[in-house]
């Protein structure tokens, strides 16, 4: 290769490098996104339909991954519910309708307090509060509930009887003496006795659809070996044209299309 040619392709082919590189990594990436969505997946099928233990026999364990091991698993409960410290969930849409998820913390018979999730009510004619809000008995209750990781908080501004997340430890001052407030997970409720003709609606089992991330990941790795193609295909071209120019080669023929035709009449007739 020339020294010519190599100043005139050399920065076209380091572009093409850095763009393969760059899509390499957001395959990468998308791989990475497809293995955790996967596993989350997996824990969902593990545990979902598993049978209720006792909670004092879960350990909230962690994978090496970070995810909690328990996510999912159904445990028993009994006590009651501490009706008076209930609060609404706000941005909750489901199903395409916006809503709120009511939660009720609840004291088991072991002194500690677990925030239960009773389900999700549709929004009302005025978007700051549900349309109705059905309240348990401030009485006994055998409760079955599955496991779910604390949702971060979202640092937002304090609104009366709501919050931005299922953050157990919001509720913290609230609950002060009263029990051992749970703060790593809360429990979303699946059946509860005694049962209520109106309650809020159970919320659905989560998706276990993928998503689009493999796909993904093979279109960025195609990008790439594109980019190759494409430098390659140009590079070859020029090359070809010059050796045409040089006499090198017998010029291409070109192929006598229709538009060639109209072309040639045109430039005999001006």
């Amino acid at each position: 290769m020339t020294q010519s040619t190599l100043r005139r392709w050399g920065p076209w082919l380091a572009l093409v490098v850095l763009f393969s590189i760059a899509t390499s990594l957001l395959s990468w990436w998308q791989f990475s996104r497809r293995a955790e969505r996967v596993e989350k997946i997996n824990m969902v099928i593990e545990n979902y339909d598993a049978a209720a233990v006792g909670l004092e026999d879960v350990r909230w364990t962690f994978t090496s991954s970070g995810e909690p091991e328990n996510e999912w698993k159904p445990v028993s409960i009994t006590g009651r519910y501490l009706v008076q410290e209930a609060v609404l969930v706000r941005n909750r849409p489901l199903s395409g309708q916006s809503g709120f998820v009511q939660v009720v913390p609840f004291l088991i018979d072991s002194g500690e307090i677990l925030l239960v999730e009773r389900g999700w009510l549709p929004t009302g004619q005025r978007i700051t509060e549900p349309q109705l809000n059905p309240m348990p008995a401030d009485g006994y209750h055998d409760l079955t509930v599955r496991l779910r990781a604390a949702e971060p908080d979202l640092q937002r501004d304090k609104v009366q009887g709501q919050l931005a997340s299922i953050h157990p430890a919001d509720l913290e001052q609230e609950l002060a003496g009263r029990g051992t407030l749970i703060t790593e997970f809360y429990g979303r409720l699946a059946a509860e006795s005694p049962t209520y003709e109106i309650s809020p609606m159970l919320m659905p089992k989560p998706s276990l659809n993928e998503g689009n991330h493999l796909s993904y990941a093979f279109q960025w790795i195609i990008f790439g070996l594109m980019a190759f193609i494409a430098f390659g295909w140009a590079f070859r071209n020029e090359r070809r044209i010059q050796k045409e120019l040089s006499g090198e080669l017998t010029p291409k023929k070109q192929k006598n299309t229709q538009a060639r035709q109209d072309a040639v009449f045109e430039d005999a007739n001006q």
